[in-house]
């Protein structure tokens, strides 16, 4: 989804920062742009960055009319995304999914309330929550089974990179938490931006993004958390670039691939990881097509680690940019 020909707002976030921190605009919800400016005292100089984070401010409001005027003060989550946003706020839940991925420390005595597609109701209710935070990509979902028993609910958006931005931006101002919400963002737009320039001017490599679980392949397109990464870097995603995928995720048609003939193709599973990576193992022994493509040729092949990319994290943005970065251009 393009923002273009939409009505920005601008939210100024000034901060200081280290020489050598650089920016480059995000090309959807949330953009960023550096100015520097130097400064100097009796004793030192030092050069001060001043960072604007642009973001669609009808999308914000949007996002905020969910909420009544006065920030939740109970709040249970259902998206680990949304957990370590609020987290990084020093917004603590009264509740929050249970999961195999690992949330913060602080958060190991709050009830685990089910997983966020299968949400125990007499759990979350107990807790009496003023909202339950879930993701938009899911809403659905969680709304019939919370909607029958009049549970409170709003939803962000945290599939990718951008959406993570914008919804750090929104929970951020309405926790009243902008300092905060601002710092975060700093810290992974500087480190982000470190490992983009880094690949800058390299030769850019057609990746196909696989989600399997054990029933079926899906292909993403540059929507997706891992998608967006490798947008960022570069790289050509060839379910957008290629094939014109507009959903964000599509059945695998091996002939398409075929003709499309990626350089990567990584693979993000879902359920049992390994159960998962075993099974697309053995389908490309099976299936000779995989064997004309330039990724098996080149040994570009494989499942990504499910800790890194198993699940939209902004916090794991720089090392999922690193790992990520290493494999389409170094490995």
């Amino acid at each position: 989804m393009k923002h273009a020909g939409w009505k920005t707002g601008m939210i100024a976030l000034l901060l200081t920062g280290v020489v050598g921190c650089s920016n480059s605009a995000s090309p959807e919800a949330v953009t960023q742009q550096a100015a520097s400016s130097s400064q100097s005292d009796s004793s030192t100089s030092s050069k001060q960055a001043v960072h604007t984070i642009s973001v669609d401010e009808k999308k914000v409001e949007e996002l905020l009319t969910q909420f009544k005027a006065q920030p939740p003060t109970k709040v249970v989550t259902v998206s680990v995304a949304i957990t370590e946003l609020l987290n990084e706020l020093g917004v603590t839940p009264v509740g929050v999914p249970t999961t195999s991925s690992k949330l913060p420390a602080s958060l190991d005595n709050v009830p685990r309330i089910g997983t966020s597609h299968q949400p125990d109701l007499e759990q979350v209710a107990k807790l009496q929550p003023d909202v339950i935070l879930g993701p938009t990509s899911i809403q659905a979902s969680i709304d019939k089974k919370l909607k029958p028993a009049a549970l409170p609910t709003a939803y962000l958006p945290v599939d990718s990179i951008d959406e993570l931005k914008l919804s750090t931006v929104a929970l951020g101002r309405l926790f009243k938490q902008e300092e905060k919400a601002t710092a975060f963002l700093q810290s992974i737009m500087e480190k982000e931006q470190t490992i983009i320039d880094a690949t800058k001017g390299k030769p850019a490599p057609k990746v196909l993004f696989l989600f399997g679980s054990a029933e079926a392949l899906m292909v993403m397109n540059e929507n997706t958390f891992v998608g967006s990464l490798a947008r960022n870097l570069g790289a050509s995603n060839v379910a957008s670039d290629v094939l014109k995928q507009t959903e964000t995720y599509v059945p695998l048609n091996m002939e398409s691939i075929v003709a499309a003939n990626p350089d990567v193709i990584l693979l993000v599973a879902h359920g049992d990881p390994s159960a998962v990576t075993k099974k697309f193992e053995e389908d490309v022994k099976k299936n000779g097509a995989w064997e004309k493509l330039s990724a098996f040729k080149n040994g570009k092949m494989k499942a990504l680690d499910y800790s890194t990319f198993g699940i939209a994290s902004l916090v794991k943005v720089p090392a999922a940019y690193e790992e990520l970065a290493n494999i389409l251009y170094n490995d």
